[in-house]
């Protein structure tokens, strides 16, 4: 499946984004399913424009989004570790896309930002079509944060994974050294 990654554009792209959220719901997300008027209303009070995020459309063979995806923390590109948000349509799940999306992801991020050295992702213990993705691209789980995650009226574990630029560059995955200061 061949996919393109369209930079999102506000206000140009409101409606749109708007009708993205609130179309589908998102059971790994918190709020997994938005209204439209409330996004809309996120979107003009300026949460979707911060500029230390990029929003970037996954498109398949039509002009409509089949994907969105979202690099956060932008202002750490330097001298941190960007995250990421991956929502993909519902009819789209389980294709293959969330690891092409992260492939793609970590070839931008890798190639336009020749000093960072990292990439970082967290899912729910419960996201295991996520956790999948995150081993295909080689991350290593870096961490287990248990009960940190809101999901309705519960916590849940959150799962850390990381993504080193010379695992990326050799194709090989580094384990973490677990328990070397006992």
């Amino acid at each position: 499946m061949n996919l393109e990654f369209q930079l999102l554009e506000l206000p140009k792209d409101r409606e749109s984004l708007a009708d993205f959220l609130s179309s589908h719901t998102w059971p790994f997300h918190s709020g997994s399913q938005a209204s439209r008027e409330s996004v809309l209303q996120r979107i003009d009070d300026g949460e979707y424009s911060s500029p230390d995020k990029q929003r970037f459309w996954i498109i398949h063979n039509t002009s409509d989004p089949i994907g969105l995806l979202t690099i956060l923390d932008m202002d750490d590109i330097e001298d941190g570790s960007p995250l990421f948000d991956l929502r993909i349509h519902t009819t789209f799940r389980g294709q293959g896309i969330g690891k092409k999306a992260v492939q793609w992801l970590s070839h931008y991020l890798f190639n336009t930002y020749p000093t960072l050295r990292r990439i970082e992702g967290t899912t729910r213990v419960d996201n295991i079509a996520m956790q999948k993705v995150f081993i295909a691209c080689n991350f290593v789980k870096e961490g287990h944060i248990r009960k940190s995650w809101q999901a309705n009226d519960s916590k849940m574990d959150t799962i850390l994974y990381g993504l080193l630029r010379e695992d990326w560059e050799n194709n090989t995955v580094t384990p973490v050294a677990w328990n070397t200061s006992l």
